[in-house]
């Protein structure tokens, strides 16, 4: 496999190794013993749990932030009328007050009434 490589794979891989080195320096003992076709498989045996951890937190943020839009979606702070009577309080506020947090205040009743994000979210 190395033969078939030509001079710039090369240099990426052993530059990638170098990298790799202060970090598992058992690779420079493997590739001087059984070259760089067993440190990749050292590499893929070494790391694999690691990429098996990061994958299921990126599927569980990934289901966490579907979840939430799928509950925002629902909430009754996106339905029109509901919308349009908060919408409207918070602009007279912002108006009447020039204070955006008061003006936010408004708009704190329907989310924090949202049921089902307060009982899905772990303490």
């Amino acid at each position: 496999m190395w033969q078939r490589l030509n001079t710039l794979q090369k240099i990426i891989i052993v530059v990638l190794l170098a990298c790799l080195v202060p970090f598992a320096p058992e690779l420079i003992f493997i590739a001087d013993i059984g070259g760089v076709e067993l440190v990749f498989t050292f590499l893929l045996t070494y790391y694999t749990p690691l990429l098996s951890k990061v994958k299921a937190r990126y599927y569980q943020g990934k289901n966490t932030v579907n979840f939430t839009l799928n509950v925002l979606q629902a909430s009754p702070i996106f339905t029109p009328y509901v919308f349009a009577i908060q919408a409207s309080f918070s602009l007279l506020a912002l108006f009447i007050s020039g204070s955006i947090a008061l003006a936010l205040l408004f708009q704190l009743p329907a989310m924090l009434l949202n049921h089902p994000l307060l009982t899905s979210i772990p303490y």
